[in-house]
């Protein structure tokens, strides 16, 4: 063991074997069973450093238990968004926050493209109609304009926009729009800057979500946001549940004001049995699998480098920052 051996490392949530040892060699890692706030308020008081992934909540509370003590070096997301910590109060305490915001790029873009593809040829639906018996007049109903011919709209040309943007336009030929609310700058392919949001509403045919989730995006899909879209778009969101108003949605959906929707994040995980989107027409769910790809999870346990870094005093990689209005 290096001498770093007396460094105590919390895990809130499961690491790969490889990730484990890569800790062991650099202190003692503790493995919580329960990940809930006042597990995570008691194991802070004593530890050098916490890992966790999508469920536990490094709320302000247990931040402020941390710097009771006064030993808590660095807050670990092995993940890309880090909206399940308090960066302002992780801040405040002087605590700095890593994550791996690199990771699932490509295995979140190849989701969104299988979804445009599943929800634009009604793959989902035609599987579920052949099953049932109709072949014939399905096969001879129905003609789908091709992709591209069509427009998609990227809300967020971060990373995993960008990946998907460099497939679609390029890969698919469709023209592709987008809104940031930075300046992007140059772009490998060919992509059209929007003043607003509302703006690629209005045009797109499909609609692509790529932002963290903050006070901004909050229900940034809302009944006012849909009333904007291009009737008969789709609606495709691999984010974050709450960024979409899940009953706005589904009333889209039922009214026919939407073609489709391809949902892989919920508000809340999972969705009970009578979440609205379970039961809306036209709408692909998948269980929160985008960046569940070998390579993606194998990148985000790199996390462990980080943190390793800030146990030895070394600079992160990766360090996250509070969004302007988060």
């Amino acid at each position: 063991m290096s001498s770093e051996a007396a460094s105590r490392i919390v895990v809130a949530e499961g690491l790969s074997e490889a990730a484990l040892e890569r800790l062991q060699n650099a202190g003692e890692v503790v493995h919580l069973r329960v990940c809930d706030e006042d597990a995570l308020c008691t194991a802070v008081a004593e530890a050098d450093a916490l890992v966790v992934r999508t469920y536990s909540r490094v709320t302000a509370r247990v931040i402020a238990e941390a710097k009771k003590s006064g030993r808590l070096k660095v807050i670990a997301r092995a993940g890309v968004g880090v909206d399940n910590i308090d960066l302002l109060a992780a801040r405040e305490a002087g605590i700095p926050v890593v994550h791996t915001p690199a990771a699932c790029t490509d295995a979140v873009a190849e989701l969104v493209v299988g979804l445009i593809v599943v929800l634009h040829r009604r793959i989902a639906y035609l599987d579920g109609q052949v099953r049932q018996g109709r072949f014939a007049d399905l096969r001879t109903g129905g003609l789908r304009p091709e992709l591209q011919h069509q427009t998609l709209g990227v809300i967020g040309m971060g990373r995993i926009g960008q990946a998907v943007g460099r497939r679609m336009n390029p890969g698919m030929g469709m023209r592709v729009i987008y809104y940031d609310i930075r300046e992007i700058g140059y772009l490998p392919f060919v992509a059209e800057a929007q003043a607003s949001a509302e703006e690629v509403y209005r045009q797109a045919d499909v609609v692509t979500l790529h932002v963290p989730l903050t006070k901004r995006t909050r229900n940034m899909i809302d009944e006012a946001a849909l009333a904007h879209f291009k009737k008969g778009a789709c609606l495709i969101n691999t984010s974050r549940g709450p960024v979409v108003d899940a009953n706005a949605l589904a009333a889209a959906l039922h009214e026919g004001r939407l073609d489709g929707a391809a949902i892989d994040v919920f508000n809340p995980e999972p969705p009970p049995p009578d979440h609205p989107l379970l039961h809306a027409p036209n709408a692909v769910l998948t269980p929160h699998v985008g960046s569940r790809s070998r390579e993606g999870l194998a990148a985000m346990n790199d996390v462990v480098d980080d943190v390793i870094a800030v146990l030895q005093g070394k600079a992160p990689q990766y360090q996250a920052q509070p969004e302007p209005d988060a």
